[in-house]
């Protein structure tokens, strides 16, 4: 599992996965970084494998009724897709992809050339039901969200969690990695076709397909408040840039991080309002690959990320991820078949870093 560690730096390779019948992935001898959608067509391999893959039992989609009418109460959070890391040193440990709140705000990550930076747009009660509608179809709510088997895991989670007139929540390892790169693992490993391949359900892709690829027509960006911090000793080489003196000093920031009676343990700092814009500005002007300061006589890398409605980084308190408030107005929603459903994906699909050094709205 060490070497997995490098899974960040492989690149992209082009891949195929079929969204009809529960997905077998056979990594394939690849010479090209291209990065493009799985399409509907199996996997096969192109060389003649030196070990015989004999994959285990595979689950099955449940097969889908039509779409019918539906009326449910709003729970704070109605749709995410996220990345959660068990990897202690992972910076912020989760990062939200897509959001859909109760009340018909949807936020969606977006990342180009390494800036990341989270739009959003209010759906009223059609853009709302055409995507509940499609993920009615996906199957997604009908599917045991264990319906997956893997050779192998990084430590890394995709989360898919619908909470509308029914629920359904999975976690499953290196989703995003097997979609757009089957052959990751094969890579790391040194060998093809010398493990069984992984089996995933299509319920799985046909969502994580639908939520990443939802168009960005319309979508604005975030006009978030909180702006979450992480200071650690610097791991990268850089000339330190001095840090502005107006703001918050990076001493008072550095030990507000510390955890109480956890020597071995640090937390992000969140700031608000018009503190968070100064500091977000000042650090922004640094540069994406430069986030390193000195105030006074230390000096220190600054990570920071704009966070999303009800978002939680890493606290001494508590683990990252979404916290919405115990008590919630709810909003009734009703959707029909007439309404329609949004077109399955088909848009390429771009890996998201876990952590963008320069904060963006």
């Amino acid at each position: 599992m060490v070497c997995l560690s490098i899974i960040l730096v492989l690149a992209a390779c082009q891949a195929k996965i079929t969204q009809e019948s529960p997905i077998i992935i056979s990594p394939t001898p690849s010479g090209t970084s291209a990065l493009i959608l799985p399409t509907l067509n199996q996997i096969t391999p192109t060389a003649t494998p030196t070990h015989t893959l004999t994959p285990g039992p595979s689950p099955t989609s449940t097969p889908l009724p039509p779409i019918t009418a539906h009326q449910w109460l709003a729970e704070p959070i109605m749709i995410e897709a996220a990345l959660v890391s068990a990897d202690a040193l992972d910076l912020f440990g989760y990062t939200p992809i897509f959001i859909l709140y109760g009340d018909g705000m949807l936020v969606k990550r977006v990342c180009e050339q390494d800036e990341c930076r989270n739009l959003t747009t209010q759906l009223d009660q059609d853009a709302l039901c055409q995507l509940i509608n499609a993920i009615d179809r996906t199957g997604f709510l009908q599917v045991d969200p264990t319906a997956y088997r893997l050779p192998a895991e990084s430590g890394t989670q995709f989360r898919l969690s619908v909470n509308i007139y029914s629920q359904n929540t999975a976690d499953i390892p290196d989703l995003e990695r097997w979609i757009i790169n089957p052959e990751w693992y094969a890579e790391i490993a040194g060998c093809d076709n010398c493990f069984d391949p992984p089996s995933i359900d299509p319920a799985f892709i046909n969502l994580y397909q639908l939520l990443t690829s939802y168009p960005t027509a319309g979508l604005s960006g975030l006009n978030s408040d909180r702006l979450a911090l992480w200071i650690s000793d610097p791991v990268i080489a850089a000339t330190p840039r001095l840090w502005d003196e107006r703001l918050i000093s990076l001493t008072e920031l550095e030990e507000r991080s510390l955890c109480p009676d956890k020597f071995y343990q640090r937390q992000a700092v969140i700031l608000e309002g018009s503190q968070a814009q100064a500091v977000a500005n000042f650090i922004s002007q640094a540069g994406l690959s430069l986030p390193i300061f000195r105030d006074g006589e230390h000096t220190w890398q600054v990570q920071s990320r704009w966070l999303a409605p009800y978002e939680m980084p890493n606290t001494c308190q508590g683990t990252a991820g979404l916290y919405p408030p115990e008590t919630f107005n709810p909003i009734q929603w009703r959707c029909d078949p007439a309404m329609g459903a949004i077109p399955t994906a088909t848009a390429t699909i771009t890996p998201t870093p876990s952590i963008t050094p320069t904060p963006l709205r």
